[in-house]
């Protein structure tokens, strides 16, 4: 496997000691990985406990145990807060079959300066899963960007529970990021209803769909990046030149122009 020194891992979990060691074994597997932060968020089981195990045997792993529920998008925040890592890779934390090859897949293209941000969509993992990302593929919990840019655009979306995939995305496409898909192929992951009883699994994902509207009508209607943060993308890239008579649209062109050129250096 190449390297992935660069990157570290943030898993946020909230009641998932039925699946959490099946992802922590795969991760910690990887000696590349400079740092694995896992944010328990709040949880009522023992997903703290198998964490702090790992934590135990893994120097590299850290824990993170929130007292109160904070929704995905605060329990994101505070894992990349806790990262030193120059980019971060956000997994869920009831994935199944993920392999360190996919974690490798997902990171090469920002690391090698293709793309912004890069997300993981699956496919023949499982009949449902497959068609959400296929439908909705931006709605994936699995990608990799650097982390100063995540702290920058999660910092508003702390409070957006599930909605922070939808926020992440529209700042991506506000911003005209360049973003990879990487298929994960055979990799799926719990669905609401086999983690709960049906009926509260259906409410939940209700509640989980509620958040993502609400948070697509926020981004939609109001800037929460008042002030666009300027990511080392753009810091390490050439300004366009200036032309007076330059249309929108050409000085649009002129500074993604500008990112290429800096993604070949």
């Amino acid at each position: 496997m190449n390297n992935l020194s660069g990157a570290g891992i943030v898993i946020p979990a909230f009641n998932e000691a039925d699946n959490l060691e099946r992802v922590l074994e795969t991760v910690c597997a990887i000696p590349q990985l400079a740092q694995i932060i896992v944010v328990d968020d709040g949880s009522a089981d023992n997903t703290w406990v198998i964490a702090d195990r790992f934590a135990r045997q893994h120097d590299r792993l850290s824990v993170l145990r929130l007292a109160q529920n904070q929704g995905k998008g605060g329990a994101m925040l505070a894992g990349v807060r806790s990262l030193q890592t120059e980019f971060v890779i956000f997994v869920d934390a009831d994935l199944v079959n993920m392999q360190p090859d996919h974690l490798l897949a997902l990171y090469e293209p920002v690391a090698a300066g293709a793309c912004q941000m890069s997300i993981a969509v699956f496919r023949h993992g499982g009949l449902l899963t497959d068609a959400s990302h296929l439908f909705a593929p931006h709605l994936t919990g699995q990608r990799c960007l650097r982390r100063l840019d995540a702290e920058q655009i999660l910092t508003p979306l702390q409070d957006s529970r599930y909605g922070v995939e939808t926020g992440l995305t529209v700042y991506a496409k506000r911003h005209h990021w360049q973003i990879c898909q990487v298929v994960w192929r055979g990799v799926t992951h719990c669905m609401k209803e086999q983690k709960r009883e049906k009926i509260i699994g259906l409410y939940s994902r209700w509640q989980m769909y509620r958040q993502i509207i609400a948070t697509w009508t926020q981004t939609a209607r109001h800037r929460l990046w008042q002030r666009r943060p300027a990511s080392i993308w753009e810091r390490t890239s050439e300004p366009p030149e200036k032309s007076p008579g330059a249309t929108q649209d050409s000085k649009q062109s002129a500074r993604q122009a500008s990112w290429s050129f800096a993604h070949r250096a």
